[in-house]
């Protein structure tokens, strides 16, 4: 079973990445699981409900949903194992900017938005930081010179990742994600 670890700050579209990526999986007979980890609620179950897509919610009220992620990881891999998943796929609210739900040898996406904002990325830490893959979402809204310099930013926090352009609409950018995951 193959563990990938996505986090982002919210609404930049893990969720949207995540459902498509899986479909894109699936194609190849790939059974895929979901975790999301977030703070005091999510309705996101719902759509991967959906797309009959297994699917488990930890929230974590006080804590830090990055030391929360940690503290359940374990029961996390028993489910997935237990279930036979492929890949059990981790979704972090992202919201703790000190922490990441990265671990070490582990596949680590981040999802940012380029609607966040050209500094975004030097405010994000870790989860961004530590990256192997970059996802950059909602790039149809925005100007190509605009995607550019944002990626550029991106870049300077993180030169080593792989970064890949996707649309959560249409799933553009899931096969090089897919790619990149196997």
């Amino acid at each position: 079973m193959r563990l990938v670890t996505v986090s982002g700050p919210p609404s930049s579209g893990k969720t949207s990445v995540i459902i498509k990526t899986i479909e894109a999986l699936r194609e190849e007979k790939t059974k895929c699981g979901v975790v999301k980890f977030d703070c005091l609620s999510a309705q996101d179950q719902i759509l991967y409900h959906t797309k009959d897509i297994p699917i488990k919610t930890g929230l974590s009220g006080n804590l830090c949903p990055d030391h929360f992620y940690v503290s359940n990881i374990e029961a996390a891999l028993e489910w997935a194992q237990g279930e036979q998943f492929d890949y059990l796929i981790t979704e972090s609210a992202g919201l703790c900017n000190r922490c990441s739900p990265h671990i070490k040898n582990i596949l680590a996406v981040c999802v940012i938005d380029n609607l966040s904002g050209v500094n975004t990325p030097k405010k994000i830490g870790p989860m961004l930081k530590l990256a192997d893959i970059v996802v950059i979402t909602k790039g149809d809204i925005v100007s190509q010179a605009e995607r550019e310099v944002f990626a550029f930013r991106v870049r300077q926090v993180n030169p080593r990742a792989k970064i890949i352009q996707f649309n959560g609409v249409t799933g553009q950018g899931s096969f090089y994600l897919k790619k990149s995951s196997s």
